[in-house]
């Protein structure tokens, strides 16, 4: 049995409070992947290492930024095969 600390839901106060260091899966959400496959794009220099501060390791929301929008305008757009479907 494994235990799993979390951490608590924020106040819409405390949401609202601008955000300058992210943790990882926060750092992932932000771009929308998940946490594995962040740490992929990190040890492949697709996004950037994180700072270790005290015993925390925190993302830089300006640096996942400008790397996001690094790899948003690198790397060519997939053909979606919905492309062009009308609902």
């Amino acid at each position: 049995m494994s235990l799993t600390l979390s951490r608590p839901a924020l106040s819409p106060r405390d949401a609202s409070i601008p955000r300058f260091a992210l943790r990882r899966n926060e750092a992932a959400a932000s771009v929308g992947v998940s946490p594995t496959t962040f740490d992929e794009w990190v040890k492949g220099g697709r996004m950037p290492v994180g700072h270790k501060v005290g015993g925390v390791v925190l993302w830089d929301v300006g640096e996942v930024r400008e790397a996001w929008e690094r790899l948003r305008d690198s790397e060519p757009a997939e053909n979606n095969p919905f492309d062009g479907v009308v609902a």
